[in-house]
């Protein structure tokens, strides 16, 4: 009996390390010179994805962005589509997104914001970057935009952050999403961080922003709040809740076109311009051969990609800890 072939549905795909920031915790913007994804290597996505987060360096720095997202919308019609973005060029961020929202209408856009005021200037290097993104956000809203999210990167400075930029986020009307910044041997530059978050405040900053998602009547709330509460127990015991299926339901693609499992996993797939039928490759001996040497790693991750997948594999799992939670208040 063959196997059952995995379907590809979440892709986070870098196309460009062009940046206009500073990241402590990422140094993709001293990468200089390296291809930028074309419009024809879109052409060879999966037509299974269903989540495509369009990530860099900076996307908006791409003067063809309005061009490349109409050729991802034309490729894969059924995907969800998220742009990344430091948020610090306000006015051609809105230039870009006023093309782009003509293509796309429901497009989601999320602005990095990882402190409140000189916290995340620090972090991101650069000058009244706190400001800038806040500008951007009212910006995109005076668009019409709804699709429209703060994310936050966990690091040990700014821990105690958390909860208020998650209020922010409340006060400006649009969703809040979360990462912890990990090392990576090929993404972020390379950058290798150590984040080990004092536990006693990690505590207290998570139980507070899982009670306050559980607390609302929107479902998406409450699998955020079982994503936090994921990342959390990541951070603490460097275990996910559920397992993942890198380079099976997920994958990460770099600006020059290689294909990753994840932005962790340094386990270089294939090339996409070498790839003649992506289905057909996903599906191979060869393929398969790959994830042997993923599995082997036994390297843990849980990101928002990662996570979508796993917690879509695992729906009485997550229910009934959303239920347990909601019912008897939140717990870790």
């Amino acid at each position: 009996m063959s196997k059952i072939c995995p379907k590809a549905t979440d892709c986070v795909l870098a196309i460009t390390y062009s940046c206009n920031s500073r990241c402590e915790m990422c140094d993709i913007w001293k990468i200089k010179n390296y291809p930028e994804f074309s419009r024809e290597e879109v052409k060879k996505l999966p037509t299974t994805l269903r989540d495509i987060n369009i990530s860099g360096g900076e996307p908006f720095l791409r003067k063809d962005l309005p061009d490349f997202i109409a050729e991802v919308v034309k490729t894969c019609p059924k995907a969800r589509i998220v742009i990344s973005s430091n948020g610090f060029a306000t006015a051609l961020i809105v230039e870009q997104m006023k093309k782009i929202l003509a293509i796309k209408p429901d497009i989601g856009v999320a602005i990095s914001i990882d402190g409140i005021g000189e916290m995340h200037n620090e972090i991101r290097g650069i000058p009244e970057g706190f400001n800038k993104d806040v500008a951007t956000i009212k910006a995109l809203q005076e668009l019409g935009m709804k699709n429209l999210r703060v994310a936050f990167t966990v690091m040990e400075k700014n821990i105690n952050h958390l909860s208020r930029v998650y209020q922010l986020s409340r006060d400006l009307g649009v969703e809040f999403a979360h990462s912890f910044a990990q090392s990576s041997d090929f993404y972020f530059g390379g950058k290798q961080n150590v984040n080990n978050p004092n536990r006693e405040l990690l505590n207290k900053q998570y139980q507070f922003l899982i009670a306050e998602e559980l607390k609302t009547w929107r479902i998406k709330n409450w699998l955020r709040a079982y994503f936090a509460y994921g990342m959390y127990k990541f951070i603490t015991s460097k275990s996910p809740v559920l397992s993942n299926a890198p380079g099976r339901d997920f994958f990460f693609i770099d600006p020059d076109g290689i294909i990753y499992p994840s932005v962790v996993h340094n386990v270089p797939l294939a090339n996409i311009r070498e790839i003649k039928n992506f289905e057909t490759f996903w599906c191979s001996e060869e393929m398969n051969e790959k994830r042997k040497q993923i599995d082997a790693l036994k390297m843990p991750v849980w990101m928002i990609c990662t996570s979508r997948t796993a917690m879509k594999s695992h729906p009485l799992n997550v229910f009934w800890w959303i239920f347990k939670n909601k019912v008897f208040g939140a717990s870790l």
